[in-house]
């Protein structure tokens, strides 16, 4: 048991929390927190990819609204004007 807790522990957990933050680091901070605020959406995919995982309504609706934060936070300001407005600018 002992040698089961210390793999899951120092190997697996450390070894994923030392690449994780190393590679995070070489990225711009914008492009680094959208990778980690879409993590649940990527472990929801695998999970239903690998494992046959059902989604409900809320995963769906939940799932949306994550993406759509992530666009809200990357785009600038005139990219989400575009996106209302039928010219290119708000009235």
């Amino acid at each position: 048991v002992a040698s089961a807790v210390a793999w899951t522990g120092i190997l697996s957990t450390s070894t994923n929390f030392f690449i994780e933050i190393t590679a995070l680091g070489r990225v711009p901070s914008a492009e680094a927190s959208v990778i980690l605020a879409t993590e649940p959406l990527w472990a929801s995919l695998f999970a239903a990819l690998w494992f046959n995982e059902q989604f409900g309504t809320s995963d769906y609706i939940g799932g949306a609204l994550m993406i759509s934060a992530c666009l809200v936070n990357t785009l600038k300001p005139s990219d989400i004007n575009r996106l209302f407005s039928k010219q290119g600018k708000l009235p």
